[in-house]
């Protein structure tokens, strides 16, 4: 309680007057991390940030976009904020020169997807892989694709990665772990696709990025630093855990014990 108060108290002072800011997103169903189509929940981020509405004062309008057009509308000044963002997504298509990023709001887990009949197939054995228009394959696909070993087919929005591969026109499907989960939970048809721990895989840093709003990053990240028991609360409500605590249980599961 204490910390809370010492937070708000330096918020007061440091805060810039209350605004209205525009944030963006990829135009698609990220759910439980973001969904900013949604007409009620929008997913842990509008969570964290309505939190934050509440001590700051600043209000947020949500908007979304292609992917491709984020960065692009961040570097003329038409919106505040992009979410998720993070230096390593930066690519010569998606990159907007001078973004200030704030902390880390949260980590997942990136990788693949696959029939459960497929699993433990090494990656030498793949030779379809679909992605979200936009996004960047994980590390350890780079060479297979240049040399044309496997397919890369960008899609338009995560599910219909899932629907490729339900139909078998993909071999797997690069998706948030999180991301598939609340798609497995919410398709029976999907029931029988799991992640596949032993191909390319990482930790993901998803953080807030700005151009001209470093101060409102700045108070966001004081937020996040004072709340840590809000954002865990906040993580377990959308069902998201650490990235390590669940690589462990995929390879316990893998390992058979």
């Amino acid at each position: 309680m204490l910390k809370f108060l010492i937070f708000l108290v330096c918020l007061w002072h440091t805060s810039l007057q209350a605004e209205k800011y525009i944030i963006a997103s990829q135009n698609f169903n990220y759910y439980p991390h973001y969904h900013f189509q949604s007409k009620t929940d929008k997913g842990f981020i509008w969570a964290v940030l309505q939190e934050f509405s509440k001590v700051s004062g600043h209000q947020f309008v949500y908007n979304t976009m292609p992917v491709l057009r984020l960065q692009r509308e961040l570097e003329k000044g038409n919106i505040d904020l992009v979410y998720p963002d993070n230096p390593l997504f930066n690519n010569n298509q998606t990159f907007a020169k001078g973004k200030y990023y704030s902390d880390t709001i949260v980590r997942t887990l990136g990788g693949a997807m696959v029939k459960s009949s497929r699993l433990g197939k090494t990656i030498g054995e793949i030779t379809r892989l679909s992605i979200p228009l936009g996004f960047t394959p994980q590390q350890g696909w780079e060479n297979l694709i240049d040399s044309n070993k496997v397919i890369l087919i960008p899609v338009v929005t995560p599910m219909a990665e899932l629907q490729l591969l339900a139909l078998d026109r993909v071999d797997a499907a690069e998706v948030d772990y999180f991301v598939s989960q609340y798609q497995i939970l919410n398709n029976p048809e999907f029931n029988q696709f799991r992640f596949a721990p032993n191909l390319p895989h990482s930790q993901v840093e998803f953080k807030l990025s700005t151009i001209k709003q470093t101060g409102l990053i700045d108070e966001i990240n004081e937020f996040v630093r004072s709340q840590t028991a809000l954002i865990n609360e906040l993580k377990l409500q959308y069902g998201i855990s650490e990235p390590e605590l669940i690589l462990q249980k995929l390879h316990a599961v893998d390992s058979g014990n």
